[in-house]
């Protein structure tokens, strides 16, 4: 398989034709523009805009929407948005890159909320058929990492299987009409598959998974925000604790207000969420992550090794300071 390498000026393009300039007048400052990814894992981002609890913080919120961590984290890079809900696997792509947006809190980490699904009639019913098949992903996403996790489970690696590049939704049509044999994203897109395919497709098991691919959801700013406004990144750090907190308090409504945003049902949404663990935090077991999806990017082709070290590099890409200073027992990350 053949991979284009994602390079800083992928990543960062129109990063200096901001949109939205909060250097531009005190006046608009808090004023700030959201792009928000698909599926329940982003469940906290979403209750917080659903009950709107940025302006508990003095912030006007608008949301830009799209169907990858990747594309929303690409949209913040560029400037149209000051925050992006993505994933550490992007984070560490991008950062390996060279290009410096920083995470402000994750909210969800999750090991069984991604899934493969495949085709029973393309003769895959165990992992380890999936060799030589089509696989969809997204490239360059936290999909495209846990690809490559799942697949050494059972002996596997990416050069073993076709990639083919697709958005989650698109990933869904395209199994369900026989365009690719299997795909890997979320266990939501995996559902969906499995239920307009009128019996052909199937999940595959992922037993030990957990010990190789960890995803931390992130709230990520872009530089110019970190730089110029800590007060607006403190600002949207407490709203996710407020959102942690509505969560864990109104349960039956919280998971309601996600199902609507999701368009799915409150009963495969609360399935969905027994999957995942939610927690505004900032810890080690990130940065660890962050480092391996880094080591990933650079063997597979997608960035050169950085000049500096990989760990230094990332934890430089951590910005803690507005979750120690609204709720610091949640920052448990080295110096």
């Amino acid at each position: 398989m053949s991979l284009q390498t994602l390079n800083r000026r992928q990543f960062s393009l129109g990063l200096g034709l901001s949109a939205l300039s909060l250097a531009s007048a005190h006046a608009t400052e808090q004023k700030v523009v959201i792009a928000e990814s698909q599926g329940f894992s982003w469940a906290i981002p979403y209750l917080v805009s659903s009950r709107n609890l940025w302006k508990n913080h003095g912030i006007e919120a608008s949301t830009l929407q799209f169907t990858s961590g990747r594309l929303a984290f690409d949209a913040a890079v560029a400037g149209k948005a000051q925050f992006a809900t993505s994933t550490d696997s992007v984070v560490g792509l991008a950062g390996a890159n060279g290009v410096r947006s920083y995470i402000v809190a994750e909210f969800t980490r999750l090991s069984s909320g991604m899934v493969v699904v495949a085709r029973t009639d393309r003769g895959i019913s165990t992992p380890a058929q999936l060799k030589g098949k089509r696989i969809a992903t997204t490239l360059g996403s936290s999909g495209h990492y846990f690809l490559s996790r799942y697949l050494s489970l059972y002996g596997l690696a990416l050069k073993d299987v076709t990639v083919v590049n697709l958005r989650g939704p698109d990933a869904v049509t395209a199994i369900t009409q026989g365009g690719i044999d299997a795909f890997a994203w979320g266990w939501d897109a995996g559902q969906q598959a499995i239920e307009q395919s009128a019996g052909k497709v199937v999940q595959l098991p992922a037993q030990g998974l957990e010990r190789v691919f960890v995803s931390h959801y992130v709230l990520t700013a872009n530089e110019e925000v970190v730089q110029k406004s800590p007060k607006v990144v403190e600002g949207a750090v407490r709203a996710l604790l407020d959102a942690e907190a509505f969560y864990r308090a109104r349960t039956d409504e919280a998971i309601a207000l996600v199902a609507q945003r999701t368009k799915t049902t409150a009963e495969t949404t609360r399935e969905g969420l027994a999957n995942v663990t939610l927690g505004v935090r900032l810890d080690d077991r990130l940065l660890d992550d962050l480092v391996l999806n880094g080591e990933w990017a650079v063997e597979s082709g997608l960035a050169q090794r950085p000049a500096q070290d990989l760990r230094q590099l990332y934890r430089g890409l951590i910005y803690p300071d507005a979750l120690r200073t609204a709720a610091a027992d949640r920052v448990t990350l080295s110096r």
